[in-house]
């Protein structure tokens, strides 16, 4: 897909095309919607994405809460957007008891010409997960970033089945970057079709603004460009990251809420 086939509606599509299912959660999956029971360590509510219906909202909420029930939730995780169809499920939603607790920008960046210059600081080392030492670097830091607490050691040999997957053809994988030899910036990326998702970067918070984050992304968006994405995209929490991204050379096109229901 050339770049300037990236229109904010294509953009816009792609994000909410994008769903998330750990290896091993439990989910339900109909034509209508997928939730997804996501593994404890991550501490989320269940959540739950709307593909589209042309059912009344309550009777679609209705369903969405029953297969969570089943999976044995008693809180729901509504993915929204501004496309989200219905358009009034998440009126819905709010009307049971539902809260925003979180908004993200939907933000994007065409790759087809040069890659943007993120002025990554010197000295800074980036390496791709591959092994049991760079797994164990790379859940630290995203524990730490991501307020999780201590790692199990049992998430590391499926941590690793996950990043050696895409060692052959980089469809996915994780980068660890290094800051004075130590494990400072993470970050993940899958490539669907000629989109490159960008998920779960962050920064150990001893290494904050060194410039960790802006190794690993580049890196992700430099991997993934070689390999024929056209189109880095991402979505980025609107009071941390958005500002960063968008401060370098990411544009935005949208928003995504996450809106919490008590199943109670």
């Amino acid at each position: 897909m050339p770049a300037e086939t990236w229109t904010a509606e294509r953009v816009l599509a792609a994000s909410d095309e994008w769903v998330w299912i750990p290896d091993d959660a439990p989910s339900t999956r109909t034509d209508e919607f997928l939730v997804v029971q996501p593994p404890p360590y991550r501490r989320l509510a269940t959540m739950a994405w709307v593909f589209g219906s042309s059912r009344p909202a309550e009777r679609l909420a209705d369903d969405v809460e029953a297969a969570a029930r089943d999976l044995g939730s008693e809180k729901l995780g509504w993915r929204l957007s501004d496309g989200t169809v219905p358009h009034d499920l998440e009126a819905v939603v709010t009307a049971r008891g539902g809260r925003v607790t979180d908004r993200m920008d939907v933000l994007a960046v065409p790759l087809a010409d040069r890659l943007p210059d993120f002025g990554t600081p010197p000295g800074i080392e980036v390496r791709r997960v591959r092994d049991a030492e760079t797994v164990a670097d790379l859940l630290a830091v995203s524990a730490d970033g991501f307020g999780e607490g201590d790692v199990d050691p049992e998430r590391h040999p499926a941590a690793l089945a996950e990043a050696r997957r895409g060692l052959d053809d980089d469809s996915v994988g994780y980068l660890v970057a290094y800051v004075d030899g130590r494990p400072a910036g993470a970050g993940g990326w899958t490539l669907v079709g000629d989109v490159c998702r960008l998920w779960g970067g962050t920064t150990h918070t001893a290494f904050r603004r060194r410039g960790a984050y802006r190794a690993v992304l580049a890196e992700r968006l430099r991997l993934s460009k070689a390999r024929g994405a056209t189109l880095g995209l991402t979505h980025g929490v609107i009071d941390t990251s958005s500002p960063i991204l968008r401060g370098l050379g990411f544009t935005r096109y949208g928003e995504q809420r996450i809106v919490e229901q008590p199943l109670a």
